[in-house]
C-alpha cells in the first residue's frame, strides 16, 4: 500500500473539490440577484484594506437576506453543483495512505455538506451560514482563514496536528489560495485559474479528475 508523502493534505473547496463554480459567493449573489453595485463596492473596499473580512462577510449576508435568500433555495442551487471527478477516490486513497485531511476554504459549510455528504475530514476551516426560523439567511460565522489569511490557516492546521508546514500539502485553484500556496510545504494548483498561483505552486495539474494529484502526494 502507498504511503502519503505528507502528514496533512489540505484542500480548497470551490473549483477544487466542487465543480461548476468559481466562487460560491459569486454564484449565490448571481442566483439571488443581489445589489451588484453594493457587492462590487464592498469587494473593492476589502481588497483595498478598508473593510475587514468579517465585515465583508456580514455585508454579503445582508445583501442575500435583502434579496430573500432562503435555505431551501440555497440548497436547490447547491444541488446543481457536483463533486469534481475522482474526489471520493482521491480522499479515500490519501486517507488509506495515512494522511490527515482538511478543507481550508472561503466557501460555506452548507455547500460542503450538500455536495460531499458523509465525507469525513479531520479539520474544516470554512464560513458557516445560519438561517432564521422562516428559513431566511440570518447570519453566520466567518472563517478567520481566507484570502491573505489562508497561509495562517495552514499554520493553524499544522499546529493542531503537531507538525511543521513542510509536512503539509495544499491543493487549490485560484487567486485567493496564494497565501496558502506560499506557506504549505508542497502546493498543487489544480485546474488553475490564476497565473500567480501557477507560478507559486510546486506543481500544476490540469483539471478533469482529482486523482491526477495523487502521484505528487503518494510515494510510488
Amino acid at each position: 500500500m502507498s504511503r502519503s508523502r505528507y502528514r496533512l493534505v489540505c484542500f480548497d473547496l470551490d473549483g477544487t473539490l466542487v465543480s461548476g463554480l468559481v466562487y460560491v459567493w459569486k454564484s449565490l449573489h448571481e442566483h439571488f440577484r443581489t445589489d451588484a453595485v453594493a457587492r462590487r463596492e464592498a469587494r473593492r473596499a476589502f481588497h483595498a484594506g478598508r473593510l475587514p473580512y468579517a465585515d465583508w462577510f456580514r455585508h454579503d449576508i445582508a445583501l442575500l437576506r435583502a434579496a430573500g435568500a432562503r435555505r431551501h433555495a440555497v440548497l436547490a442551487l447547491f444541488r446543481t453543483m457536483r463533486p469534481v471527478a475522482g474526489v471520493r477516490e482521491t480522499l479515500a486513497a490519501l486517507r488509506g495512505a495515512g494522511a490527515r485531511l482538511a478543507v481550508l476554504s472561503g466557501s460555506v459549510d452548507l455547500l460542503l455538506e450538500t455536495v460531499l455528504p458523509g465525507e469525513r475530514f479531520d479539520h474544516v476551516l470554512i464560513n458557516r451560514l445560519d438561517f432564521d426560523e422562516d428559513g431566511l439567511v440570518a447570519g453566520g460565522v466567518p472563517t478567520e482563514f481566507d484570502v491573505d489569511r489562508k497561509g495562517e490557516g495552514i499554520r493553524e492546521l499544522c499546529r493542531r496536528e503537531g507538525i511543521g508546514t513542510a509536512d503539509c500539502a495544499f491543493v487549490g485553484d485560484n487567486e485567493n489560495d496564494l497565501s496558502a500556496a506560499r506557506t504549505a510545504g508542497f502546493t498543487i494548483a489544480f485546474d488553475c485559474k490564476s497565473p500567480r498561483l501557477a507560478a507559486a505552486a510546486s506543481a500544476v495539474v490540469p483539471g478533469g479528475d482529482l486523482r491526477a494529484v495523487l502521484p505528487y502526494l503518494l510515494e510510488a
